[in-house]
């Protein structure tokens, strides 16, 4: 996983980038597929992360299974103990 920082935009300014590479041990399940695409279309998946803690938002990039995976939206949070504490995250593959 690449987590978003801030980056020099070269006009003074900064925009979302790619950090420094993570590795974390997750559970990923496939989420939703659109089953409705004709023939010769792509149909496209997306998938839910499970993890302790996901170092991830909008601009994130994951590389899993051999395909690069932008992070949709922010992380889910849920959890009011340490026990049960977990990030969700919806990838859906680029390009």
């Amino acid at each position: 996983m690449y987590p978003t920082v801030q980056v020099d935009d070269g006009y003074g300014g900064t925009q979302p980038g790619p950090g420094e590479p993570v590795t974390i041990q997750a559970l990923v399940l496939p989420s939703s597929a659109d089953e409705s695409g004709a023939e010769g279309y792509l149909v496209g998946t997306e998938y839910r992360v499970y993890a302790r803690t996901l170092p991830a938002g909008p601009w994130s990039r994951v590389d899993w299974a051999g395909k690069t995976w932008a992070v949709v939206g922010d992380p889910q949070r849920f959890g009011a103990s340490r026990a049960t504490r977990h990030d969700v995250a919806v990838i859906r593959k680029r390009g």
